[in-house]
């Protein structure tokens, strides 16, 4: 072995060690149980509902700051930057299982139909949830919906333990195969196509601590630092004390200035100022920060209009989620499609390798540790072995084996595109709330088509689909793209990647229920069953016929209508040089979350705009330590009140969310 080969193997080694893996796994329980303090519990900070997770950020810095302290006092034992960025990984895979729209809606669901359906009329279809996959002894319950108990009563161990394990080995199996995904199109997307994956530029600057030009000694990036960091300070202490002016960068609603018809039709149309959000919208591109602000206006004119000629009587009409739905569809085909010849390739690499029984020869050091954590093999056979076994489990809770089939072959392509959203452009938001499969199909097909063990499955399905503003297979896609670039042994990283997602699982589960049976999921806990609640209700319409019994044609015209725009979009950009809508701003722009960093995003586009016209390029890179400043001094400040109010027990003041 070379001297070169050795240093290799010694960086890959100590980057993804075995005691950062180790350090990861004992912190991800505490990571849960905050993020579901924070999210369930005290009503926010909502750090899981935006692209760069507040409080990985701040238990980064704190990670760094202790580094620095290593370094000094035990440089022997101090953490390299690899292992900075494998906990980094570890506690953003856990904090997006643990989210508002992770895990914690799967403990809501297990004991839900049991506790709510007898005065609900849910008695119908209750037969077709199978017994290891929710909990049905109302005795039991009791703990769970009132408080005032306890989680750790042998009884309430037994009656919840097979409905954990099951669901969290459903989790794991599920993000396995969307890992497999993530290894077949990273060549793809970063080695060729040169994605630049700006969600990751934080961490990656926060830990290059080496250099003696690094972040942290950059004086712009510190005035960002302070200014976010003292307007989170000074509305902390306004918080606690109410009669103290404040700065609101949060939400001003708008509302009230759209009285009369139609424009009352606008319903909620908020106004923010978030540090994080500008921050984070100055790394993007300026097409794609115009098409968010301009295609969120858009949508908003669409709702007016509708209003304005009476074409809103038919129910959701113009059914923007759907036409969100088809444009994520539309990008799924275009992405495919223009990268055919890169996937062709791996396909057939990965058939000659199975010929072979084994990996070329001359892709041994590819699929080393300087190369990709599966080979194009291992990566094929997980994704179709990870497709059919979850089909299998599906149709072990009686689900057809077509629904499971058709259900996931929907999944995979959406949450690709969020993953690839995320890799291209770094937008803060990627919610696409209501546009799963379970609300899809039976609007395309009609309900009546499905049994109700299917529709029992896509009720437990709303908490994949509800919304993907936490999903962690783009974090997944991140974490082994900076394994890539820092020479790191990426199948030690996507082996912390999948245990970080079943201990994640495991801690969440743990977490959510610890706090309902101490404070009752009805009485103090916020979301402690609304969201069950949402989906369940959906189902019971669907049992009655009430809902999308039959196919809603307006409905799949409108998904047609998204995906033809999204077409159109991407011929007249690839038409026609510096085209200035972006199809991924179409698409954002369609969702809920939109609304919370429309106003942000279109100031960061104007000061990027003026940036780049008057400085070009090299003022660009000149401000940007400033604009990651505003993002690390929103995210540190904020998670410190999110921390006290964990401490505290008491709500603190909330950097970002509703």
């Amino acid at each position: 072995m070379t001297s070169n080969s050795k240093l290799t193997l010694e960086r890959s080694t100590r980057g993804v060690s075995i005691r950062s893996i180790a350090l990861g796994a004992a912190l991800i329980p505490l990571n849960c149980f905050w993020i579901v303090q924070l999210e369930r519990v005290m009503f926010g900070p909502y750090p899981s509902t935006i692209s760069l997770f507040a409080n990985v950020v701040f238990e980064l810095a704190l990670l760094v700051l202790l580094n620095a302290f290593l370094k000094r006092c035990a440089p022997k034992v101090a953490f390299s930057q690899g292992e900075l960025l494998t906990l980094y990984t570890m506690l953003a895979i856990s904090t997006g299982i643990a989210g508002l729209d992770g895990v914690g809606i799967l403990s809501q669901m297990m004991p839900h139909g049991a506790w709510f359906g007898k005065q609900n009329h849910w008695d119908g279809f209750l037969s077709a949830f199978p017994d290891w996959l929710v909990v049905r002894d109302r005795e039991i319950l009791k703990g769970h919906f009132l408080g005032n108990s306890s989680f750790y009563r042998p009884e309430v161990l037994r009656a919840f333990a097979i409905p954990m394990l099951a669901w969290t080995g459903f989790i794991t199996l599920l993000m396995f195969t969307a890992h497999c995904i993530n290894v077949l199109v990273r060549r793809q997307w970063a080695d060729r196509e040169r994605l630049t994956f700006p969600i990751t530029w934080l961490p990656m600057e926060m830990t290059e601590t080496e250099r003696k030009e690094n972040f942290f000694s950059n004086r712009l990036m510190w005035w960002g630092f302070a200014i976010a960091g003292l307007i989170s300070l000074w509305n902390g202490i306004g918080f606690l004390y109410p009669s103290l002016p404040t700065i609101n960068v949060g939400i001003t609603e708008l509302q009230s200035l759209f009285k009369t018809k139609p424009w009352n039709a606008i319903d909620w149309f908020p106004i923010t100022f978030y540090p994080l959000a500008i921050g984070l919208g100055f790394l993007l591109p300026l097409d794609l920060l115009f098409s968010c602000w301009f295609f969120f206006l858009f949508w908003r004119a669409q709702v007016v209009i509708s209003s304005a000629m009476a074409w809103d009587n038919a129910a959701e009409f113009p059914f923007v989620k759907e036409q969100g739905f088809g444009s994520v569809i539309g990008l799924f085909l275009f992405y495919f499609w223009s990268g055919r010849r890169a996937y062709a390739a791996v396909l057939k690499s990965a058939i000659s390798q199975l010929k072979r029984g084994r990996s070329r020869p001359a892709d041994s050091a590819e699929f080393s540790n300087q190369g990709e954590a599966m080979s194009d093999r291992m990566a094929l056979a997980g994704l179709i072995g990870g497709f059919l076994a979850l089909v299998a489990f599906c149709m072990a809770a009686k689900v057809g084996w077509w629904v499971a089939a058709l259900f996931f072959a929907i999944y995979f392509p959406t949450i690709t595109i969020i993953t690839r959203i995320r890799a291209e452009l770094g937008a803060p938001v990627h919610d696409f709330h209501f546009m799963g499969p379970d609300t899809m199909l039976p609007q395309i097909v009609g309900a009546g088509v499905f049994h109700k063990e299917d529709l029992a499955f896509f009720t437990f399905g709303y908490a994949l689909t509800r919304a993907h503003r936490s999903d962690t297979m783009p974090i997944g896609l991140e974490g082994l793209q900076m394994a890539k670039q820092r020479q790191l042994n990426s199948r030690r990283m996507l082996t912390a990647i999948l245990l970080a997602t079943t201990l994640g699982a495991l801690a969440t589960f743990w977490a959510f229920e610890h706090n309902a049976y101490s404070l009752g999921a009805s009485a103090k806990m916020n979301s402690g069953f609304s969201h069950s609640q949402e989906s369940f209700s959906r189902t019971s319409k669907w049992v009655a016929g009430s809902l999308n019994d039959k196919p809603n044609l307006q409905a799949s015209g409108a998904m047609v209508v998204g995906l033809l725009t999204t077409g159109v979009l991407f011929m007249l950009r690839l038409r026609y040089f510096g085209f200035p809508f972006h199809p991924l701003g179409y698409a954002i722009s369609s969702s809920w979350a939109i609304h919370l960093v429309w106003m942000p995003m279109l100031i960061a586009w104007a000061l990027k705009g003026l940036t780049m016209r008057y400085g070009g390029l090299a003022a660009y890179r000149r401000f940007l330590p400033f604009f990651l400043g505003l993002v690390l001094g929103d995210c540190v400040m904020g998670s410190i009140w999110a921390l006290m109010s964990l401490l505290l027990n008491s709500r603190m003041y909330n950097f970002f969310g509703a």
